[in-house]
């Protein structure tokens, strides 16, 4: 019994932390802080805020999103839908709302060989 409560300790423990870096970034989005939401990032990633979009360095990524924050801070931010996609790769849709404004959030986070890191993020009028 000790030997089975071992193993399933063992086994749930990798499952529990993705999820929570996933619940984080979410968190770090209702706090308006990028600069937690780049340590989630690629090398690389890409990046649209509203009618800005490209591939950008982790440094330029948490510029251009402070900037975001700073004029579009969030009043609500709302989980949408939750999945999952190839090679454990999860997914977010929320509902960012700024100034009376809802903006589609979608946050695209993969495994980068050191846990899931955040590769697409998205910020779109609704």
């Amino acid at each position: 019994m000790k030997t089975l409560k071992i193993f399933l300790i063992a086994f749930l423990i990798p499952f529990l932390s993705k999820a929570d870096q996933f619940d984080d970034v979410i968190a770090f989005m209702k706090a308006a802080n990028s600069s937690s939401i780049s340590k989630m990032m690629n090398t690389n990633v890409e990046l649209t805020l509203v009618e800005n979009e490209g591939m950008y360095s982790r440094q330029q990524a948490e510029m251009m999103l402070k900037n975001f924050f700073n004029q579009n801070p969030p009043k609500s931010v709302v989980v949408q839908h939750r999945g999952s996609a190839a090679q454990g790769a999860k997914y977010a849709i929320a509902i960012y709302e700024s100034n009376g404004i809802k903006y589609r959030a979608y946050v695209f986070m993969k495994d980068s060989g050191t846990g899931l890191m955040i590769h697409e993020l998205r910020f779109e009028k609704e």
